[in-house]
């Protein structure tokens, strides 16, 4: 268990760099499906995280238009111009009149090189802006899996406890029609009276209506782990059931230290702060100069290669500095560093709120764990007071000494006792999910 823990915490932090096959998925998992079967099959066919992925990939993709940022940027450009008259030039008071100065078919092709020396540390800026911003989505990942991982498992004991009940309403229903049966053949023999038939009658509908509720019920928590598992909603999945384990549980203190170095909501909270900073410097280059190297090279002539140009230089290079400086853009830039200031206090305020959420996540988590265990073992001794509370009054009933409701009543407690023994057991384990989905972390 420990091994497959260790394997589903590798799968969600290596997730980014998976390649989601091509190939449609299987239809269904293997049978009979055991609980880590099912969490590993709904990590890689559940739509919900296969986003989650396309999510961290985009922001891959971020990361990398800010590199660009930091590389040359080379522009090309063709212009063709026909002039309806030759341009020419007079020098008025002198005999130059009319000359011609430039060609009537102008062709001109040119290509510039800009790379950016310093720009108020925005380029910068941006790009650890942007490793912020994949850190997140990675940590959103991270959530993402711990989500399904607690909500397939949730999902399959949900399941078989619902297949234990349905059991449990189906023996009961069983149980009744023989009480039913005693009690009309008694009753034609003149040895019990007409009422006992009535109230067999009545506690069997009661019972046959649970049954139909608890299938009816079980037909959508099937649903629900299919829906998980990204498989079709009617297909029925044997599952292969779980391994009855209590677990070791540390401090609560200590279950709060977990769950702030582990918990994605909240390193992804900090890396929003982190994040926030880099957007605020980045707002605040645009008072400063920015400064860029660029390269020129251009050809202009007649002809369609601009090669031909009797007046002018046919081609042309140039380089250079080029130093721009916005000296006032009406209080924009000073209003962009405000607003970064102001979600920066934001985000800080949630940091404090969501610590304290987590906090009580992991101590209401906690107490529903010690509390379904101490269920168990609650449950089992009313479950075995119960049969024998069954098995008395059955054979008191026998001897005339209890009367036909107190059997009919030993049998519900019976199937009562049985269902809350059920409940009790496969509670422990989704409790036991919850808290390991509040410290994002297993428990061994």
């Amino acid at each position: 268990m420990k091994r497959f823990q260790f394997v589903i915490l590798f799968f969600c932090l290596s997730a980014p760099l998976r390649v989601w096959a091509k190939t449609p998925p299987p239809a269904t998992p293997m049978q009979p499906l055991t609980r880590e079967a099912a969490v590993d099959f709904a990590l890689a066919h559940n739509q919900a995280y296969r986003a989650a992925f396309e999510d961290v990939s985009a922001s891959h993709e971020k990361v990398n238009q800010a590199i660009a940022g930091f590389l040359p940027k080379v522009d090309g450009s063709y212009n063709y111009t026909r002039w309806q008259d030759q341009p020419f030039v007079s020098i008025v008071g002198t005999s130059f009149q009319n000359i011609p100065f430039s060609v009537q078919n102008d062709n001109r092709w040119q290509v510039g090189l800009v790379q950016p020396l310093f720009t108020g540390f925005q380029l910068e800026s941006n790009y650890k802006a942007s490793k912020a911003g994949l850190q997140i989505s990675k940590y959103n990942l991270h959530k993402a899996c711990l989500d399904l991982t607690r909500d397939v498992k949730v999902a399959y004991l949900q399941t078989l406890l619902g297949e234990k009940l349905v059991q449990v309403a189906r023996d009961n229903v069983a149980s009744l029609e023989v009480q039913r049966k005693n009690a009309q053949a008694n009753f034609d023999q003149g040895v019990a009276a007409r009422n006992d038939v009535l109230k067999a009658d009545v506690a069997l509908a009661q019972a046959v209506q649970r049954e139909r509720q608890t299938v009816k019920q079980l037909i959508i928590l099937r649903s629900t782990l299919n829906q998980y598992l990204g498989i079709n909603l009617e297909e029925k999945v044997a599952l292969a059931g779980i391994e009855e384990k209590n677990c070791r549980l540390p401090h609560l203190d200590r279950l709060y230290e977990i769950a702030r170095d582990k918990r994605p909501e909240y390193l992804s909270l900090k890396e929003a702060i982190k994040q926030a900073g880099y957007s605020r410097t980045a707002a605040e280059g645009d008072y400063y100069p920015h400064v860029s190297a660029f390269a020129q090279y251009y050809r202009e002539g007649e002809d369609f290669s601009g090669a031909n140009n009797p007046y002018t230089n046919s081609h042309n290079a140039a380089v250079g500095v080029s130093v721009n400086w916005n000296l006032f853009a009406g209080g924009r830039t000073r209003a962009a560093v405000l607003e970064w200031d102001y979600r920066l206090r934001g985000l800080q305020e949630r940091r404090t709120d969501l610590l304290q959420k987590i906090d009580l996540q992991v101590k209401d988590a906690l107490r529903q764990l010690q509390v379904a265990k101490a269920n168990i073992a609650t449950s089992k001794t009313a479950l075995t007071q119960a049969e024998e509370n069954e098995r008395i009054t059955s054979l008191q009933y026998k001897e005339q000494v209890a009367i036909f409701l107190d059997v009919l009543n030993s049998e519900v407690f019976l199937a009562q006792s049985r269902a809350d023994f059920y409940q009790s057991v496969y509670g422990y384990e989704i409790a036991k999910a919850e808290l390991e989905r509040a410290i994002a972390a297993p428990l061994n």
